[in-house]
């Protein structure tokens, strides 16, 4: 089965999405070719995630997957990979369709196409809407194996991290807090790491050529640039593929010499 981490954050124009997209083509590069990577969006059209992977909006989302679901012919699991878009080794199903009311209506449904999307490919991450009241937030909530909860640096997102740990702590998923835009500033994240006991808490440094690249729709280009936004967004990065055992480019290779050495000394003996 596959492994699923949720982005969420209590606050909006935390900077989801665009962690979220550099994330996953980081683990992307991390992890090998046969690994099946899918980014799930749940903000219907106010998506940034289409325009960043170069996804058309027509292409099929969560709400025609749904619908084949629910039909006479249906699909397999492992048909997933020939309807679901992909984009530079990142399969991408949004929900530009898709409205709360329906999910509503088709809440077992959409239960269920997670429970399939999980028999086909190996991480999914899902970019989550700010508000509780997202039905499609709450039930990928309550299924991931992982949540990574971005809060901003002020006073208001703190306050509002305090809560939202109340509100998770009767879960087990594995947490992780990012604090992004992250600035030297006071609330830092070793202040934040003591006041509240975290331990899994990393920053995303606040980049003035990621925001200039945003303002001129170039951000997919940002991959590219070394930065220490890139650098602080690759700790978690290494850390969800550690988690979740991912197999990683080097120990592929590193497992082929070994192998390749036995059949020499098999040979030889």
């Amino acid at each position: 089965m596959g492994k699923t981490a949720a982005v969420l954050s209590e606050v909006k124009n935390s900077g989801k999405s665009v962690f979220t997209y550099i994330m996953a083509n980081q683990i992307r590069r991390m992890v090998s070719q046969d690994t099946k990577i899918l980014v799930c969006c749940l903000n219907s059209k106010f998506s940034l995630l289409y325009k960043l992977l170069g996804i058309n909006e027509s292409s099929p989302g969560i709400e025609e997957l749904i619908n084949i679901q629910e039909s006479e012919c249906g699909y397999n699991p492992g048909e997933l990979t020939d309807i679901i878009p992909k984009s530079n080794g990142i399969y991408f199903l949004g929900s530009y369709n898709t409205t709360n009311s329906y999910v509503r209506r088709y809440t077992d449904s959409f239960s269920a196409l997670i429970d399939n999307l999980e028999k086909t490919f190996d991480l999914i991450i899902f970019d989550t809407v700010s508000s509780k009241e997202n039905i499609m937030t709450n039930i990928v909530f309550q299924k991931s194996l992982m949540l990574i909860n971005l809060f901003v640096q002020d006073a208001e997102s703190v306050n509002m991290l305090k809560s939202t740990m109340e509100y998770k702590s009767e879960h087990k998923q594995k947490e992780v807090y990012l604090m992004s835009k992250y600035r030297n500033i006071y609330p830092r994240v070793s202040d934040i790491k003591r006041r509240f006991s975290l331990n899994k808490i990393y920053k995303m440094d606040y980049c003035t050529t990621l925001q200039e690249m945003k303002n001129r729709d170039s951000l997919h280009l940002y991959l590219q640039r070394d930065t220490e936004c890139n650098d602080s967004v690759k700790q978690v990065s290494k850390y969800i593929t550690q988690v979740f055992n991912l197999k990683l480019i080097g120990k592929e290779q590193g497992s082929k010499k070994v192998n390749y050495l036995k059949s020499i000394f098999g040979t030889i003996t």
